[in-house]
């Protein structure tokens, strides 16, 4: 890629008292040392330790808030409406992207121009940044993946003109904001799932996907699917996520390995960051 002129990418974390996990988040941002980085903080206005766990990496914020605000989704869309790069994402404040990630992002859509969005495969890490699980996704099919929020929102990136094309995230939405954008963006984008890992999503017992899910979530994906008139399939209502569950539990017990991540689990992420 050293003749190649490198896209900017947008990254926003929306947070609000991460403080055990952000600066994980921010570092593993930071030492992606992509060149062309718009990197957004938006805080809603934390008491606990955030703020100090990132001060040293203050200056280096294309731009950064702290302050009351509308909540995760409103935070990640005034975030948006900042960014000026040609590839976005977002990043919540406790997950964390694995090292080589931005450049294979840029690289990729360098060499498919004809691809929008992007997603990879993701890891699962506990409190301390231990793997403890994979979740392994077939190819995209617009047709399922429109029908069960199953795409790993931590791993997925996309061109500026899905954004300007089907708009910014729903500032409505408390939890499936993720699904409803993405749901969107398969209206008209061309999506493609990466065979490599690119993040780690971190499962602790203040998450929302903890807490959330049964209520607050389901209800959201259940309005999603609603207002975009989805039928599900009689059998596959229930076979397709299942063989999801089923394919991401036979990763380990096979011995496969994928690029992005070393094989096996029960490491320490740490490692990666050669800690």
């Amino acid at each position: 890629m050293a003749n190649l002129k490198l896209p900017t990418i947008s990254i926003v974390t929306p947070s609000l008292n991460q403080g055990e996990y952000v600066e994980w988040t921010v570092r593993s941002v930071f030492e992606q040392r992509y060149p062309n980085l718009e990197y957004i903080f938006m805080d809603g206005g934390s008491t606990d330790q955030t703020l100090d766990r990132i001060a040293s990496y203050r200056n280096r914020f294309l731009h950064f808030e702290s302050g009351p605000d509308g909540g995760q989704s409103a935070a990640i869309a005034k975030g948006f409406s900042i960014a000026t790069g040609e590839i976005m994402a977002y990043l919540n404040s406790d997950d964390v992207l694995l090292p080589g990630t931005l450049n294979f992002v840029a690289d990729y859509f360098h060499r498919h121009p004809e691809v929008d969005f992007l997603y990879g495969h993701r890891c699962i890490v506990n409190e301390i940044n231990q793997v403890i699980g994979h979740w392994i996704l077939p190819r995209h099919s617009s047709f399922l993946m429109r029908r069960w929020d199953l795409i790993p929102q931590e791993s997925c990136f996309w061109r500026r003109r899905l954004f300007e094309q089907k708009g910014n995230i729903d500032a409505s939405f408390q939890f499936a904001m993720d699904y409803d954008l993405f749901v969107r963006y398969m209206d008209v984008g061309n999506f493609k799932r990466v065979n490599r890992f690119l993040s780690a999503f971190r499962v602790h017992k203040d998450a929302k996907t903890t807490t959330q899910l049964t209520t607050t979530g389901w209800a959201e994906i259940e309005r999603v699917q609603r207002s975009n008139q989805m039928r599900f399939p009689p059998l596959l209502g229930k076979l397709f996520p299942l063989s999801v569950q089923l394919r991401s539990l036979l990763f380990i017990r096979r011995g496969e390995c994928f690029p992005g991540l070393p094989p096996g689990s029960n490491f320490n992420l740490n490692i990666l960051w050669g800690d």
